[in-house]
């Protein structure tokens, strides 16, 4: 995986390549590359901010003994 910055170093280069293609296919090939580069870049920009904004994760008490809790004796109606 990338970095945003490397994601839109390779759609510039392949909007290089796209304005040395030959063919209609290769013409498409980079296109949509373009396209897929620009899209990984927002998405790892948009995951940054995320992850950034995310609150701390709670401090839990660590988990009773079986020992340590009550038992209830005979049935129970409730």
């Amino acid at each position: 995986m990338g970095t945003p910055k490397d994601y839109l170093a390779k759609a510039a280069e392949t909007l290089v390549q796209l304005g040395e293609a030959k063919s209609e296919s290769e013409r498409h090939r980079l296109k949509r590359a373009h396209g897929v580069y620009l899209q990984l870049s927002a998405n790892h920009a948009e995951a940054a901010a995320r992850a950034e904004m995310k609150p701390e994760p709670r401090i839990r008490p660590e988990k009773q003994s079986d020992a340590a809790t009550p038992k209830l004796r005979g049935w129970s109606i409730g």
